[in-house]
């Protein structure tokens, strides 16, 4: 079971191209925008567009396509279920039933709408991706301590709460290597997490998470010692080795996607078309 291998989340791949030299700042304000008009589609067409734009920016970045999807595989059993939940149960009144089941029926309206939340889903997951493996963690904790330091007028820590963010993704692939390691020593002990059905499969895996919790904690406690070996203290009077600088990329990169934020909003109605 390897489990690395499907993890992307927090994963950074080094390359000169005009999306890795963007301002952070700039990056993270599009992505924002992005994830913000993924709550707005509900269009096959607006999303087809979507994901060509969103596939266009990896292709330019040269994130290979195939290992963006291998994080999918994770997620696969979820979206199911979801799909399933959205299909037999969303209700809706002029809804028309396609399938019949017992008390259970399926509708129109509970497919389209199944269909649009994965994805909503699958377009989050490209756009936050594509925000990961072209950032490092440094310049997005960076980035996102300026974004929200105008926030500390009103009492939040913008540097914690920027750090805390970051380490969170950063022990993404970390946790993931430790239950992979924790799988292979329970399988090694004679535990079947490949027998059965999908729901004993689930019971069995849910054994190895306990340990990981465990280690999780462990983990944590030591980076506050360290943390605290270090003396740190806080955000505030902390100066930056590096300072962030906008240049004429972040300009064409807001000109792209002011553009694309225009063309999806008449796609989906939200503004008129300009005729």
């Amino acid at each position: 079971m390897e489990l690395t291998r499907n993890v992307t989340l927090g994963v950074y791949l080094p390359e000169k191209t005009w999306v890795h030299q963007l301002d952070p700042r700039s990056k993270i304000i599009f992505a924002v925008i992005l994830i913000t008009l993924i709550f707005f589609i509900d269009t096959y067409t607006a999303y087809a567009w979507f994901a060509l734009f969103i596939l266009g920016i990896q292709r330019i970045s040269r994130v290979p396509l195939s290992f963006v999807l291998t994080g999918l595989r994770p997620m696969i059993p979820v979206l199911v279920i979801i799909w399933i939940f959205q299909f037999f149960f969303y209700e809706a009144a002029d809804a028309s039933t396609l399938v019949s089941f017992w008390v259970i029926e399926g509708t129109d309206a509970g497919l389209r709408m199944g269909n649009l939340i994965i994805l909503r889903v699958l377009m989050l997951y490209l756009v936050i991706t594509t925000l990961t493996l072209t950032t490092t963690l440094v310049n997005l904790t960076h980035g996102m301590e300026i974004l929200i330091a105008p926030l500390r007028r009103v009492g939040v820590p913008s540097q914690e709460l920027a750090m805390v963010m970051v380490i969170a993704l950063r022990f993404v692939p970390t946790f993931a290597e430790e239950l992979e390691k924790i799988i292979k020593a329970q399988m090694a002990r004679g535990v079947a997490f490949d027998r059965g059905n999908f729901l004993r499969r689930a019971v069995s895996i849910f054994g190895a998470f306990l340990p990981l919790f465990v280690n999780a904690y462990k983990r944590g406690e030591e980076l506050i010692v360290a943390m605290e070996a270090r003396n740190y203290s806080g955000g505030r009077g902390r100066t930056r080795m590096k300072t962030l600088k906008m240049c004429r990329l972040d300009l064409a990169g807001a000109i792209v996607m002011l553009a694309f934020s225009l063309l999806l909003l008449i796609l989906i109605n939200l503004i008129p078309p300009p005729y």
